[in-house]
């Protein structure tokens, strides 16, 4: 799927994007399920596509959020400035990539991660092989927030028995 630079600003500047929010219940498993649906549905859509999956209230609350996002550019779309500033009203052939985000304390410094899952015309040649791209993206993250929180539990104890001698 290709977009002028024109449409994408408009996108971008009029807020001409499709958002959906859904809350995912923590659990060994995260079902994904209900974003890849949203997806689905929307992946044809001339506007941009911002589809979140927030885990304990999102990272507005101390939890995390999964988002799905199509754009040209691998930054998240509320980054509007900076994606002004990259984006060429006259070119003609830009690709739609769908990026995968996610948002933790624990992820980076700046409590995000993002990731290129593919472009839209090749989910759109073979969804089942994307998401499962995906889905082990996100498996990924999340397993390294749970370590890195498990070792920042290990340091504060070991800090409490240290300060109790």
């Amino acid at each position: 799927m290709q977009i002028t630079g024109e449409k994408a600003l408009e996108n971008i500047s009029e807020d001409a994007i499709y958002f959906y929010k859904d809350h995912i219940l923590d659990g060994d498993h995260i079902a994904l399920d209900n974003l890849f649906m949203i997806l689905d549905e929307h992946i044809h859509d001339d506007n941009f596509i911002h589809i979140a999956g927030e885990i304990n209230g999102g990272i507005t609350e101390g939890g995390t959020t999964l988002t799905l996002e199509t754009n040209i550019v691998n930054l998240p779309l509320r980054y509007t400035n900076q994606l002004k500033k990259l984006i060429w009203p006259e070119k003609e052939d830009n690709q739609v990539n769908i990026y995968m985000i996610i948002e933790n304390v624990d992820v980076s410094q700046s409590n995000l991660k993002i990731a290129l899952a593919s472009s839209v015309a090749a989910y759109l040649d073979d969804a089942a092989s994307v998401k499962i791209k995906m889905s082990q993206w996100f498996d990924e993250q999340l397993a390294n927030i749970v370590i890195a929180q498990n070792k920042i539990e290990e340091n504060d104890a070991s800090d409490n028995k240290t300060s109790d001698n």
